[in-house]
């Protein structure tokens, strides 16, 4: 997402330090993806080489997956990635696939807010219990649905406040919308 032209230097400036938080929230993945490559590959080699194991593996890579989901699930709404059906916007006006986008994001909202209440009581509620293997405290696990809620909810709103600020758009370069309208002019 890159600035405008017309963006204030403050704009471009809050922009530049959403874009370096989401590259540290992408080098974290990489460290918690490759941590769980080398925990799991490390297990398998022992499994079948020395006939034994890692006892903390299993849950351990259970918890790095949580994470990676969740995190990938932030840098992917901010990319604008996540599957998006447009059967409907497709075929819809510019003004009015403008506010189809923003009920949808309001949504998206409500849903982040539900998740995130729930996800917190769980991290709460989970703090006390440890993981038999790995001693670490399950809430750890119960964390990442909550920074995921957070995450993707203030993408979602920064995107909706996008909108309600700058106004339907024309379709853009090779989209459905593009075609369409190109279609009808030739």
């Amino acid at each position: 997402m890159n600035a405008s032209p017309n963006s204030s230097p403050r704009g471009t400036q809050l922009q530049r330090i959403a874009d370096l938080g989401f590259r540290l929230i992408e080098a974290v993945l990489v460290l918690i993806f490759t941590g769980l490559i080398v925990l799991v590959f490390s297990n398998v080699v022992m499994r079948y080489l020395f006939d034994t194991g890692l006892v903390v593996t299993d849950e351990v890579s259970r918890m790095m997956f949580v994470w990676i989901c969740f995190l990938g699930a932030i840098v992917v709404a901010r990319r604008n990635e996540h599957l998006d059906v447009d059967l409907l916007t497709a075929h819809m006006s510019p003004a009015t696939a403008h506010v189809a986008r923003m009920v949808a994001l309001l949504g998206v909202i409500v849903c982040c807010v539900v998740l995130g209440v729930g996800a917190w009581q769980q991290t709460m509620f989970n703090t006390s219990n440890i993981a038999p293997a790995s001693g670490l405290p399950t809430a750890v696990t119960y964390a990442a649905p909550f920074v995921g809620a957070v995450g993707i909810g203030l993408v979602s709103l920064t995107e909706l406040i996008s909108l309600l600020i700058r106004g339907p758009r024309p379709p853009a370069e090779n989209t459905v919308e593009h075609i369409t309208e190109k279609g009808k002019a030739e």
